[in-house]
């Protein structure tokens, strides 16, 4: 059994937060033990006076060291070798590893704080400081309570199923990952197919990408500390994103810079498909409202997905495997978080002159090193409008040649950028 000692000036504080669900099983179960001590049965004046205004003047009240260090002596006493914390926001901030490591003590003593802080004198009483995170609270009691819950789930016993605590956020250094539960289809938004495939290995292998994809999204700095087989780490310098484009045939400009919708051509599609598939893009999205050019495309992949050409050239079924239509750029965003869980990074492209642009090899370091997809967005007729381009977080910078003309067609252009941006 652990036991876990708290002192404050609010003892009441904490009973509802610690008389609930896990914690309040695990004292039923006998597995922790809580004690709530009040600060204030240690003071010796008629007022029972924990603070005081501090020397060299400034704001609020320090807490008096007296009444902290005779209880600290009393309950080391009665206890006979308690770890006795200091929750402050000076101290280390709690980490998993410090919650297993709490989880192995006998007898645990919390200080909660309060007012401007404690009187610095306290610290020669305590064995460790610890803080939950860089922000301000009105006392140490929020931090006791997320002190004793992260030690005791780890304690067996505790939760319900252990393997529980074992396949949570940081317990490896890194996030968990995404988890879903009924109805499968949700509003539109399905549940991963791997998920539901019955395919343990591929679902245990989906987890632990996305745990991966998610802690480089989110907390970055946490990679360091993680631990990572060989496969990952040679998977480390390889292409993290999921790099998708669009080809968008609205809203965009014609010679006179009206906004207009375009036709959908049959070599468009073709070529953009074949060099996604040359890249390894996850997918391409044809954009146009008009659903009678939506069924010309429909047509023409069906042709070579499931008709005659399927047979005559079963590399061009591949390419355009690739290949979704819709009606509008939103229509394509949500399609790609559904399938990797976050928002594409919008990058759009132009051979107008416009301002701050975004080189190649930014770009492509990006794709190597960030977990969010990426949705590289080309625009036909004489370009994406003003309203795309600032609707994206990027614009590349233009395809220079060795002259000045810089009128390739979409095709062209699309080839010459995946080969920059995902060449080997």
């Amino acid at each position: 059994m652990l036991r876990f000692t708290v002192v404050t000036i609010f003892p009441q504080m904490l009973d509802s937060a610690l008389g609930h669900s896990i914690l309040h099983k695990a004292r039923e179960k006998g597995l922790i033990e809580i004690d709530m001590v009040d600060l204030r049965n240690y003071t010796t004046d008629r007022h029972r006076t924990t603070d005081d205004s501090p020397y060299g003047g400034g704001q609020g009240m320090v807490m008096k060291p007296e009444p902290l260090v005779t209880a600290i002596e009393d309950i080391r006493g009665k206890t006979g070798g308690a770890r006795v914390i200091l929750l402050t926001p000076r101290g280390r901030v709690l980490s998993q590893q410090d919650a297993h490591r709490l989880a192995q003590e006998k007898e645990l003593v919390l200080i909660c704080g309060r007012y401007e802080g404690i009187d610095e004198r306290v610290g020669a009483f305590v064995d460790e400081e610890i803080s939950i995170g860089d922000y301000t609270l009105s006392g140490g009691e929020p931090a006791a309570h997320v002190i004793i819950d992260a030690v005791s789930r780890l304690i067996p016993g505790v939760l319900g199923n252990e393997d529980s605590a074992a396949d949570e956020s940081f317990v490896d250094g890194l996030l968990e990952y995404p988890q879903y539960t009924r109805p499968e289809d949700f509003r539109g938004m399905k549940v991963p197919q791997v998920l539901i495939s019955g395919d343990h290995q591929r679902i245990e292998s989906w987890r632990r990408e996305k745990s991966v994809e998610i802690t480089r999204e989110r907390r970055p700095d946490l990679l360091a500390g993680a631990s990572f087989s060989t496969a990952e780490k040679v998977r480390a310098t390889e292409i993290k994103s999921s790099v998708y484009v669009a080809l968008l045939h609205y809203p965009v400009y014609d010679k006179n810079g009206q906004i207009v919708t375009t036709a959908v051509t049959n070599m468009d599609i073709h070529d953009i498909a074949r060099s996604g598939c040359t890249y390894g893009l996850s997918g391409f999205f044809v954009v146009t409202p008009v659903k009678a050019l939506q069924k010309l495309a429909l047509k023409i992949i069906e042709h070579w997905e499931v008709g005659y050409g399927s047979e005559y050239n079963a590399t061009r079924k591949e390419a355009l495997a690739l290949v979704r239509i819709c009606d509008t750029l939103d229509d394509a965003i949500i399609v790609i978080e559904r399938e990797t869980g976050f928002k594409p990074t919008l990058i759009a492209t132009s051979a107008r002159a416009t301002g701050n642009r975004t080189s190649f090899e930014a770009l492509r370091d990006m794709v190597k090193k960030e977990a969010r997809p990426i949705l590289i967005l080309f625009g036909t007729g004489w370009g994406l409008t003003e309203t795309i381009l600032l609707q994206s977080e990027f614009v590349l910078e233009a395809i220079a040649g060795r002259k000045g003309y810089n009128h390739l067609s979409v095709r062209s252009a699309a080839a010459i950028i995946l080969d920059r941006l995902l060449r080997k």
